[in-house]
């Protein structure tokens, strides 16, 4: 092959390949902005989207325990001990919308708990929360659960 047919090629190849990083580049950049878009609506709908999640993942543990509950394989046991959870479950929820109305009635935006086996978590909408303020949600949420003060957690978040 000579010389001018090689730079005639390699010039091609060179131009190919620009040409594929452009259409890259114009292809995936509105992907990327639709991308950066839902990230900052979850973001600015935290406690929605938190909740919605905490949804869905009840549903599936419900909808888990319901089978082994009217599975006609289960033992009686396992009946029990799916009954047990969602007696629990239905608990849990009932105490998070109780202390979720609670802490929006001392004047917060919005909050979420979450009621879990180990912990109980609060997290509240506010710039940064008081002495005073944590000493009224740890009081309160003691107080409506019976639980100490290491089982709770106070956090706040300004969206």
């Amino acid at each position: 092959m000579s010389k001018k047919k090689k730079i005639i090629v390699l010039a091609s190849m060179v131009a190919l390949l620009v040409l594929t990083g452009c259409l890259n580049y114009f292809l995936n950049r509105p992907a990327t902005q639709t991308a950066n878009a839902e990230a900052t609506l979850t973001y600015s709908d935290y406690f929605a989207a938190s909740r919605a999640d905490r949804a869905a993942a009840r549903a599936e543990t419900v909808s888990y325990y319901n089978m082994i509950k009217n599975d006609a394989a289960s033992s009686a046991e396992a009946k029990a001990n799916a009954e047990a959870e969602l007696a629990a479950i239905a608990d849990g929820i009932n105490t998070e919308q109780r202390l979720e109305t609670l802490i929006k009635s001392l004047g917060f935006d919005d909050c979420i708990v979450t009621v879990g086996k180990e912990k109980i978590n609060v997290i509240v909408k506010s710039d940064a929360l008081t002495e005073q303020e944590t000493a009224q949600l740890l009081d309160m949420v003691c107080t409506e659960t019976g639980k100490t003060i290491d089982y709770v957690r106070v956090k706040s978040i300004d969206l």
